[in-house]
C-alpha cells in the first residue's frame, strides 16, 4: 500500500510540475517585443518593414489640449500622440484634428522606417532624416534603434537633402539667426551654411530655418548617441568624419500632412525598402570611403 501511495505522490507532483510549465511558458513570449521578434528570427541583411497600425481622428474640443489628451486617453499616452503628430502641446488649439492609433503599446511599432534596412547594413551608425514624413530613423548596423518626430526647413528656407557628417556639438548654443532662439542639445551639420539638428519646438509642420528640429529627449538621445568629427590640435585638419547624416526626399508643403492621412490611409507615412533605396544608396559609397570601413 504503501508502494502505491508513493507512486500516486510521484504522479502527482509530475502533473504540478507540467502545469507549472504550461502555465509559464506564455508569461515567457509576452515578454517579447514584436521587434525584437522579428529581429531574433531573421538576419541583419533581411528588410522588415515596421507592422502596419490603425488609426482614427480625436478632435479639441477644449482650450488646454494636454490636458484633454492626458484625461481621453491616458497621461502615459500623451508623448505618443504628441510625437505622431509632430507638434508641441501648446500648438494644438481647440479645434484641431489630431491622428490617434488604436495601439499605443509600443512607440516603435508605429515607426514609419522598416525595422531592418539591408542598403546600411554595412555602416556601424546612420542617422536618417525623411522630410516628405518629417521623421528620423537612427539605424546600427541595419537596425532601427530609434524613430521620432522632425521639423525641418519651411519652404523659404528649406534643408538641403544630402548625405551629411556630424561635426562638432554643443549642450547649448545660441541662434546666429536670432540671438533670442536658445538651441539645447545642438549638433552641427554643416559648419559653413550652419545647418544643425536641435532640440526645438515642433508645430505640426516644417518652420525651420534650414535646422532639424526634434523633441527634446530625441535630441539629447542622438547627442550622446552620435560621433562627432576629430580635428587636428590647429584645428585646421579633419582627421576622422562624425556619424553620417541622410536627409532625404522633399515634403509636399501645398498637401496635408502625411500623418493626417493615417486614419484613411494607414500606410500614408510607411517609407518602403525602394523608396528609401532610390534615395540614399548613391551616399553608400562615399560613407564607406569616409568611413574607411572597407
Amino acid at each position: 500500500m504503501t508502494k502505491k501511495l508513493k507512486i500516486i505522490s510521484a504522479l502527482i507532483l509530475i502533473v504540478i510540475v507540467v502545469i507549472l510549465i504550461v502555465k509559464n511558458l506564455p508569461i515567457r513570449l509576452i515578454h517579447l517585443s514584436p521587434l525584437s521578434a522579428l529581429v531574433n528570427q531573421t538576419t541583419k541583411t533581411q528588410d522588415i518593414p515596421a507592422p502596419v497600425n490603425d488609426y482614427y481622428t480625436f478632435t479639441i474640443t477644449k482650450n488646454d489640449a494636454g490636458e484633454e489628451i492626458a484625461q481621453k486617453f491616458g497621461t502615459e499616452n500623451v508623448a505618443t500622440i504628441i510625437k505622431l503628430n509632430r507638434i508641441n502641446s501648446q500648438f494644438i488649439e481647440k479645434g484641431e484634428v489630431l491622428t490617434i492609433p488604436n495601439d499605443m503599446s509600443d512607440f516603435m511599432n508605429l515607426s514609419p522606417f522598416p525595422y531592418q534596412l539591408s542598403v546600411v547594413t554595412p555602416i556601424p551608425k546612420v542617422l536618417l532624416f525623411s522630410q516628405r514624413v518629417q521623421a528620423f530613423g537612427v539605424y546600427e548596423y541595419g537596425e532601427l534603434k530609434r524613430w521620432g518626430p522632425i521639423s525641418s526647413g519651411k519652404e523659404s528656407t528649406q534643408t538641403p537633402s544630402k548625405l551629411y557628417f556630424a561635426n562638432w556639438k554643443s549642450e547649448e548654443s545660441i541662434s546666429t539667426v536670432d540671438p533670442e532662439w536658445i538651441l539645447k542639445w545642438n549638433f552641427n551639420l554643416d559648419n559653413l551654411k550652419g545647418i544643425d539638428m536641435h532640440e526645438y519646438e515642433l508645430p505640426g509642420y516644417p518652420a525651420s530655418h534650414s535646422c532639424v528640429r526634434m523633441f527634446g529627449r530625441d535630441a539629447k538621445w542622438i547627442y550622446y548617441w552620435a560621433d562627432q568629427w576629430r580635428l587636428s590640435n590647429n584645428e585646421e585638419t579633419l582627421l576622422k568624419y562624425g556619424t553620417p547624416v541622410i536627409l532625404f526626399g522633399g515634403y509636399e508643403y501645398s498637401q496635408t500632412a502625411p500623418w493626417k492621412n493615417l486614419p484613411t490611409n494607414a500606410q500614408a507615412t510607411t517609407l518602403t525598402k525602394e523608396e528609401i533605396e532610390k534615395e540614399i544608396t548613391k551616399y553608400i559609397p562615399e560613407i564607406i570611403e569616409k568611413k574607411h570601413l572597407k
